[in-house]
């Protein structure tokens, strides 16, 4: 291969991966509508105080208008059932501040979804559990973010056993471990407002990767023929 016909190769593969991430990045409106499987908990944050009994468990959305689950990857600020803009972001790259959780975060949870998720559907005590851990591992993916369960009123029962499987999952080999395709929807607003980033299910992008994939290499062949 010529230097100008690698020059042109990677600056066509360079425009290929930003307008897969751009595709993304799209404006979407959010409403959280109710709760699922899941029961309360206590937890301690950093941003909004200690000793609070939340909800942990799925979370019905609305995307756009359309039914969606999630779970909450956002746990320093309070949830609001007001539809709000937010931006469809590849999940390492949420949440809002003082996020994001990175890489190696979004990895474990995109394989513990595929682990778990189904399962937790319609059990209350494993919802919660996976949701406590999707919290856990977003905050230690986070500088400076502090969540934690409140010692003061530990899991017991079925719930305490499904957290401590999960855990345990997670420390041994996940090298083999099969990921979800993951999507977060990310606050547009300013941090200290109402409304919580989430994780969901990954959304298509029509194909518009694939087109434009399609495209680069028909102007590389091109190229080609005319040298």
């Amino acid at each position: 291969m010529n230097h100008t016909l690698k020059r042109v190769t990677t600056l066509t593969m360079g425009l290929l991966l930003f307008a897969a991430i751009s595709l993304k990045a799209t404006s979407v409106t959010v409403q959280e509508v109710g709760t699922g499987a899941g029961t309360d908990v206590y937890i301690d944050s950093s941003t909004l105080g200690n000793e609070l009994h939340v909800f942990a468990g799925f979370i019905n959305l609305k995307i756009n208008g359309s039914p969606t689950l999630g779970f909450c990857i956002d746990p320093w600020h309070w949830s609001t059932s007001d539809s709000q803009t937010y931006q469809l972001v590849p999940l390492d790259q949420a949440p809002e501040s003082p996020g994001p959780m990175g890489t190696i975060a979004a990895q474990k949870i995109e394989k513990l979804w595929q682990k778990y998720y189904a399962g937790a559907l319609g059990d209350n005590n494993e919802a919660a559990a996976l949701q406590i851990v999707i919290w856990e591992l977003v905050d230690a993916g986070v500088a400076g973010g502090t969540f934690s369960l409140d010692p003061a009123h530990p899991l017991t029962g079925q719930l305490l056993i499904d957290y401590t499987n999960m855990k345990a999952w997670l420390s041994g080999d996940l090298s083999n471990a099969i990921p979800a395709d993951l999507d977060a929807v990310k606050k547009l607003s300013l941090a200290g407002a109402a409304g919580q980033d989430y994780v969901i299910p990954g959304v298509p992008d029509g194909g518009s990767t694939a087109v434009l994939l399609g495209a680069a290499l028909m102007a590389i062949a091109a190229f080609r023929r005319r040298r």
